[in-house]
């Protein structure tokens, strides 16, 4: 079998994440990588085995120099996705772009559309999306174990963590906590409840603890993020991430349903639902049912750990040898970014906003 051929776009952090496991996988090839700092690509480049010659400050040379690229990670900055993301869907390239897709809705529509005229595979790397706990949560929801799902809270916390970089400025990111950890949250929530369309949203956001934090002060983005959201279907997300926060938790993610509820690994429910049981027993876990009240709290168990680093770039492999679909629909992951938009806006108002999902 021939290797598939890989190129690199953007030589920071995010980028030794994809050349550790792209490493590890034996009909896989890293032939070129990209970065605007000439000394990094040679550097990266040298690290990873990569001739030194294929080593570009320019992704659109890089894509004309070496006509056996496939695939490209797309690894910048936030605010960078965009164009190196486009031309290489242009240039009839798959494309894994880091998430979030892009910092503005703007940028990830014009993404989407090119993937769609291309005809190639645009992956977004949500890599918390291959969590098995995450997978059978969505499992649970199809199954219709939860019934109709009415609210949702979607949570995520860091007491002290801000990142620093490239993260912390609009001209990179665009934005700070809630698309850097944020967007793992609320995209993994979408997934879970089948990714319903989003209609309106009211939002806050701060930063009250990093202003005041020596080596922060030219910080420009929120620390803290919090929304409303309401969906075509009536539902409702609450929405809370944090960098820096004055408390211990945010509280968790969790689902009411109209016949459970539900937090990643658990169900409540009056009895255990024969729907349950059989899923249960199909993907070999087992359930620990404990009863208080009448009504039973259950814990599933057993499921089998996963690298999710390793699950998702085999899984986007497996769909460019296959020809797609995408491991990961951007169509669907793009609800993120109107929400973002709905958030960024909301917040600059004051007030409720109304959004909208594009039909492709």
């Amino acid at each position: 079998m021939d290797k598939v051929k890989v190129a690199v776009v953007g030589t920071g952090g995010i980028a030794n994440h994809h050349m550790g496991v792209y490493s590890k996988i034996e009909d896989i090839e890293v032939v070129a990588v990209c970065d605007i700092f000439k000394e990094k690509a040679i550097q990266f480049a040298e690290r990873w085995g990569v001739p030194k010659k294929r080593a570009f400050t320019s992704y659109n040379k890089m894509l004309e120099t070496v006509d056996e690229i496939q695939t490209v990670s797309v690894c910048t900055f936030n605010q960078a996705h965009r164009r190196p993301t486009v031309a290489a869907l242009e240039a009839g390239k798959h494309v894994l772009c880091e998430k979030p897709m892009a910092a503005s809705l703007a940028d990830a529509t014009a993404m989407v559309r090119a993937a769609k005229k291309s005809g190639k595979i645009l992956h977004i790397g949500i890599h918390s999306r291959f969590q098995p706990h995450i997978v059978m949560a969505r499992k649970i929801v199809e199954a219709g174990i939860l019934g109709d799902i009415y609210y949702s809270e979607s949570v995520g916390c860091r007491r002290r963590g801000v990142p620093g970089g490239t993260f912390i400025h609009k001209k990179t990111a665009g934005f700070g906590a809630v698309v850097d950890i944020g967007v793992y949250n609320m995209h993994d929530t979408l997934f879970t409840i089948g990714y319903p369309k989003p209609v309106t949203v009211s939002a806050f956001a701060c930063d009250f603890l990093s202003r005041n934090t020596p080596g922060l002060e030219s910080m420009d983005v929120e620390e803290f993020g919090a929304a409303w959201v309401r969906f075509e279907d009536g539902s409702i997300m609450v929405f809370k991430i944090s960098w820096a926060v004055h408390a211990n938790s945010l509280g968790h993610s969790y689902f009411l349903g109209k016949k459970a509820g539900m937090t990643y690994g658990e169900i409540y429910a009056d009895s255990v639902p024969k729907e349950l049981e059989k899923l249960a027993k199909d993907e070999d876990c087992t359930l620990k049912v404990e009863t208080r009240d009448n009504m039973a709290n259950i814990r599933i168990e057993g499921l089998k750990p996963v690298d999710v680093w390793d699950a998702q770039l085999r899984a986007f492999i497996k769909a460019v040898r296959s020809g797609g679909p995408s491991p990961i629909d951007p169509e669907k992951v793009i609800i993120t970014n109107v929400i973002m938009d709905g958030i960024s806006r909301s917040v600059k108002q004051g007030k409720e906003v109304a959004v909208k999902v594009e039909k492709f």
